[in-house]
């Protein structure tokens, strides 16, 4: 829905805002891409494409290491009595990969690139496209189907779940834990009995992870954490929790997210829909250019290390900055007609969905990968496939993740009978 937006109405935390934000981050790159709000703990919002790329590249002065302002080191807010209590039994923060800057992010992104060998990864491709071809064998039925709960959500938690170890009838845990972070890195909730849920998960996923490291340990396997571990001199078992636990989000969301959307987008443009059915070969293209139209990861957190001057505007040392990677991949400055989703964009790559440069997500190209097989397999296996009839998508409103709540469609079989 397009909205007469304005500087002056933006309010970062409003539902409203955080479900669709794209006119208000338009408004924004238009007269101030360097905006400081009050609201939650104060933040000062980057909404241009150049500015959003010049702060990704100075990690020096737009730090990753959230604890210099955060108060665990995952949440900017102060816990009640009775949830710092649970929160006494999860792993100790430590400033680890995507939250950590210099030696020590290099030491963990190193180790992680370790367990993601050309062997490894072929292995989750196979591990896949089975996985898709089994939800879709449930699905294409030619009756109304949830598609997000039945397979976007499930199919990213499957792969994320077989890298950490989890066994496969545990789908449920894994969402469970993927939800408890995003929520603990967000805003509180509105019950003290949902923050004492989202820390109760926390503990219950780090203890597993506890568990499941010190077995590869002591029984090492032909698997993505036994690389872990093996490679892990020098860094700590409370570090090598928190990574496993980063990649668990990276790994779930992520993908959920552009799976959904990327649906969601072609049913809105069934003229691109076709496009791809008579040539697949644009299918990766439809997987870039929804990156950059709907990007699952809004936002990326930083704080900063010296007054700096970006987009005109001075921001002070020690301020928490929200660099919006969600705006600069619509900012028109950049990209021909932004707002338009089109799977043939040549550019569309150059988005900052997974970040850039040394912070670039350890997890990108699984996730490109889940989403290109994803498509590919749907396109084949169907005829056609449209909405069901009721309310359209609505996407839930939060900080950091573009996701939806349902998406019901009818996916009809393909003709076998040629």
């Amino acid at each position: 829905m397009t909205i007469n937006a304005s500087v002056d109405d933006f309010r970062l935390l409003d539902p409203a805002t955080l479900a669709e934000p794209y006119e208000y981050w338009r408004a924004l790159r238009e007269s101030a891409p360097v905006h400081a709000v009050s609201e939650g703990v104060g933040y000062t919002i980057v909404t241009r494409y150049a500015d959003v790329k010049a702060a990704l590249r100075d990690p020096e002065t737009f730090s990753n290491q959230l604890s210099r302002r955060f108060q665990s080191g995952m949440s900017a807010y102060k816990d009640s009595e009775a949830v710092q209590a649970v929160m006494a039994n999860a792993c100790p923060y430590a400033d680890a990969l995507a939250f950590s800057d210099g030696e020590t992010h290099n030491k963990h992104r190193k180790m992680v690139r370790r367990g993601f060998t050309l062997a490894r990864v072929r292995e989750l491709d196979a591990l896949v496209e089975q996985t898709v071809d089994e939800f879709l064998d449930e699905l294409v039925s030619g009756d109304e189907v949830d598609f997000w709960r039945r397979f976007c959500v499930r199919l990213p938690i499957r792969i994320i779940g077989h890298i950490l170890g989890v066994e496969g009838d545990r789908e449920d845990d894994v969402k469970r834990w993927a939800d408890a972070q995003v929520h603990r890195f967000g805003e509180p909730r509105e019950t003290e009995e949902e923050n004492l849920s989202i820390a109760r998960d926390l503990v219950d996923f780090h203890q597993y992870l506890y568990a499941a490291l010190a077995e590869r340990r002591e029984q090492p396997r032909d698997d993505f954490l036994t690389d872990l571990v093996q490679a892990s001199d020098g860094v700590t078992e409370n570090e090598l929790v928190l990574i496993c636990a980063q990649l668990l989000v990276a790994g779930a969301e992520s993908s959920t997210s552009l799976i959904g959307s990327m649906v969601n987008q072609l049913l809105d443009h069934p003229d691109q829909l076709q496009k791809l059915r008579e040539d697949p070969s644009l299918i990766p293209g439809a997987v870039e250019e929804t990156l950059r139209a709907e990007s699952p990861i809004k936002l990326v957190h930083r704080v900063t290390t010296r007054d700096v001057e970006l987009g005109g505007g001075r921001i002070p040392a020690d301020s928490l900055v929200l660099l919006m990677i969600a705006s600069a991949n619509r900012d028109e400055d950049v990209f021909t007609d932004a707002e338009t989703f089109d799977i043939t964009r040549e550019d569309a790559r150059t988005h900052f969905a997974f970040g850039m440069g040394s912070h670039l997500c350890s997890g990108a190209e699984l996730a490109r990968s889940e989403g290109r097989i994803a498509l590919e397999r749907l396109v084949a296996r169907t005829s056609s496939i449209t909405r069901a009839e009721g309310p359209a998508p609505v996407h839930p409103p939060n900080l950091t993740v573009r996701a939806l709540k349902t998406l019901p469609v009818i996916l009809h079989p393909a003709d076998t009978s040629a």
